[in-house]
């Protein structure tokens, strides 16, 4: 059959596999795809203009990063869902061509994500636990070296993806429309015929380290978290009663007994105290990191429940491919909220964290004025004001935010 000759109707020709992806991928990503981007990148500023960079932080950080590179992979799929971008021959062949690329990075980036979620929240057991460690400075060789090993990790776990799918082009329509269609490697039948062309070792391949990815990425890390988690909190709580407690004993002593002469007990009391500003500190602390393994566990553990199931059982526990289809489509745009929910998370739980927005901000506006002024006064002597000692003596010293 010539198919250069067959002009397909536009309905064949859309990118989008339901009416729920393209309504999604149209109406609602592009909106939170630019706060998820702006919100990401003022999370990075904050994190990283920090003066004591804790290890929290800079998991943080590179969590923001890779929300970004995520969400400008998921743009071209957004592209993809509109008419102007879906009929254009170019983007179209540029598109089909390094879809399942674009899809093998974005899952990289979430399985860097979901393990530096995991080092956030043991980095911040560790640090209830130990009231020292927070004083050790990061080596930032070991956390470079850690860094990269967790990227090289992730990156041989989800390699996979480049070739886990056959994919067919063809153009049809007097050569001026690309259609494509790509199928697992390891199914039984490839475009009608009972052989499967694909190598039996590659086959294997895929198989394996697919079901590696859902041990590794998806069922170990959530598990983590769910555990870390509970431990977290579970010291907060369990340090704070026993601060409380043990200042109120020592009150109740000294009341008792009388004879404790004033500055004693205006220096026993003035200790306590500072410990106590500190383990209201470490609270504020550990309550925003749970607040972010809150709110990524609950975007990120549906889509990791589809993947899961279709790991074990295909996709024989759906009725249909289409309610699997749309089933994924919800999935995977819980994950896209989520990655731009982090910035909300941190401005609604963490007090310093605002502080720090606003005062990093007001120090950009503030360079950018104090630039203009000082490039518009010509004078023999020009002396600009910087408010940027101002600002630095008004922070707060806290560990993370």
């Amino acid at each position: 059959m010539n198919y250069s000759l067959k002009c397909l109707p536009e309905e064949q020709l859309r990118l989008s596999g339901s009416e729920l992806e393209h309504l999604i991928y149209t109406a609602f990503f592009p909106p939170l795809c630019v706060f998820g981007l702006i919100g990401n990148t003022l999370t990075i500023m904050v994190l990283v203009s920090n003066d004591l960079m804790s290890r929290a932080n800079i998991f943080l950080a590179c969590l923001a990063v890779c929300d970004v590179c995520f969400l400008i992979l998921m743009i071209p799929h957004s592209m993809g869902n509109f008419d102007y971008f879906a009929f254009n021959l170019l983007f179209r062949y540029l598109y089909l061509r390094s879809k399942i690329h674009l899809v093998a990075f974005a899952n990289w980036t979430s399985a860097v994500s979901i393990w530096l979620v995991v080092g956030v929240c043991f980095e911040r057991v560790i640090g209830v636990r130990s009231p020292l460690h927070r004083l050790a400075a990061p080596s930032k060789r070991r956390l470079a070296a850690g860094l990269f090993l967790l990227l090289s990790a992730c990156a041989a776990l989800t390699c996979y993806n480049h070739v886990s799918q056959q994919c067919f082009m063809k153009l049809f329509c007097h050569d001026t429309q690309w259609i494509s269609m790509c199928l697992d490697v390891n199914t039984n039948a490839l475009q009608g015929n009972s052989t499967n062309p694909t190598s039996h070792l590659l086959r294997q391949y895929v198989k394996w380290m697919r079901a590696a990815n859902v041990a590794l990425v998806i069922a170990i890390p959530l598990l983590f978290l769910v555990i870390l988690n509970t431990m977290l909190m579970y010291y907060v709580k369990k340090r704070s009663y026993f601060l409380y407690a043990s200042l109120s004993k020592v009150s109740r002593r000294m009341h008792r007994e009388g004879q404790a002469s004033l500055p004693f007990v205006a220096t026993l009391f003035r200790r306590h105290s500072d410990q106590l500003v500190q383990q209201k500190m470490e609270h504020r602390v550990a309550v925003t990191v749970c607040a972010v393994v809150t709110s990524f566990t609950i975007t990120q553990a549906p889509s990791a429940v589809i993947l899961f199931l279709m790991a074990i059982w295909d996709d024989r526990p759906f009725r249909s491919p289409g309610q699997l289809y749309n089933l994924q489509v919800i999935t995977s745009f819980l994950v896209i909220v989520g990655k731009c929910l982090n910035f909300v998370v941190f401005c609604l739980s963490s007090e310093n964290f605002r502080q720090k927005l606003v005062a990093t901000l007001r120090s950009r506006c503030g360079g950018l004025n104090e630039e203009k002024r000082c490039h518009s006064v010509f004078t023999t002597y020009t002396r600009c004001d910087s408010r940027d000692s101002r600002i630095l003596s008004a922070k707060k010293s806290f560990q993370s935010i």
